[in-house]
């Protein structure tokens, strides 16, 4: 029963993996991934434990799952941070990495020093192995780690329920019932049984409740929605470059546009020589003025509109970015009506000279 209990979390643990990798957007934070990773870790490590039939063997699985245990807690916690748009200093977060990996380092003293377990022993309990522990006098920081972890996530969840009205409620509802049920599991679960790891629950009820946050999480970033529908239906093609003018990448409809591109190396200068000619004129023009101007570049049948601005990666500029559309219908209306005009005044300067000649032949006669 104990072991079919730590089998069947760990394989929900691994759909809910799968079906986040399937549904992966470009515009779900890293911190997803380590969420779901760290949790299937912890979970594999459960099942490792209950086939365990040795001391060593059992402990080294122990060290293996304490890295869910130490740094899991963390990864929700800049998670819950990221939901809220909380952003925190760089040397904060150093500083709460800090607390995980020295509470992690304790963990790896098992077996060599008693500071986190004085003592390991291995029972076998409804067929699972059981790792038997004594407490060392440091492991009670491990607690702390979880404790302080736990207060910040519902100090942010207050913070953005009350400070952040562009946030989604229903996300921050389901992030603060999922950290609730994590105590009252915790703690009640431990009352009922110690014969389980209620833990490996826990981690499950975490992991599908970020599924349900971020199957939305998108829709409530309106640039990221925006860039998406941009780039699906085709209509603008993006070429980045670095600083010094080398090819950095490109989208599909970028070299469908331009099938030059495509050709192109990493890292490299255009080398189309037409074409690398063109593009420094064009970022020349918007260092020289300040601006960024619309281009017209004929080819063939096809006319496009090339815009060049900043390359920004968060608020660091790291080069320059290409925006091609193609404006061939718009540019031949535009060009018709230019034709148009200037057979007009055409037409008008001859009227206008045809009148003067009849007025001048006009006098003559009089």
């Amino acid at each position: 029963m104990v072991l079919g209990y730590y089998i069947t979390i760990c394989f929900l643990s691994l759909i809910c993996c799968i079906i986040y990798f399937l549904t992966k957007r470009r515009y779900f934070s890293v911190r997803y991934t380590m969420i779901f990773i760290l949790a299937f870790l912890s979970q594999f490590c459960y099942v490792l434990l209950a086939f365990a039939r040795e001391v060593r063997e059992a402990l080294i699985i122990y060290k293996f799952l304490y890295i869910g245990g130490c740094f899991l807690p963390l990864a929700g916690l800049f998670l819950i941070f990221s939901i809220c748009k909380i952003h925190l200093p760089k040397w904060l977060r150093l500083i709460m990495m800090g607390i995980a990996a020295g509470v992690y380092c304790l963990v790896l003293t098992a077996g060599y020093s008693p500071v986190f377990y004085k003592s390991v022993d291995l029972e076998i309990r409804n067929g699972a192995g059981v790792l038997i522990k004594e407490y060392g006098p440091l492991h009670i920081l491990f607690y702390v780690e979880i404790g302080l972890f736990l207060v910040i996530i519902f100090g942010a969840l207050i913070y953005g329920f009350v400070k952040k009205p562009e946030i989604s409620r229903r996300n921050l509802t389901i992030a603060a019932v999922m950290q609730m049920f994590s105590i009252s599991v915790f703690f009640i679960g431990r009352m009922i049984t110690k014969e389980v790891e209620w833990m490996a629950l826990i981690d499950l009820v975490d992991e599908i409740g970020f599924l349900i946050i971020m199957n939305n999480i998108g829709l409530y970033n309106v640039d990221d929605m925006v860039s998406s529908s941009i780039l699906k239906e085709g209509q603008f093609g993006y070429i980045s470059l670095d600083f010094k003018k080398r090819f950095l990448s490109a989208t599909d409809v970028a070299k469908h546009f331009l099938p030059e591109i495509a050709k192109n190396h990493t890292d490299r200068e255009i080398e189309d020589k037409e074409l690398h000619e063109l593009i420094d004129s064009w970022i020349d023009d918007m260092k020289r003025n300040n601006v960024s101007r619309y281009h017209v570049l004929h080819r063939g049948e096809y006319i496009y509109l090339i815009r060049v601005s900043d390359l920004n990666d968060g608020r660091k500029k790291r080069g320059y970015l290409l925006e091609i559309s193609d404006d061939t219908v718009h540019q031949q209306y535009l060009e018709g009506i230019e034709q148009y005009n200037k057979k007009l005044n055409e037409e008008l300067k001859a009227k206008t000279k045809l009148i003067q000649e009849l007025r001048e032949t006009a006098k003559k006669t009089r």
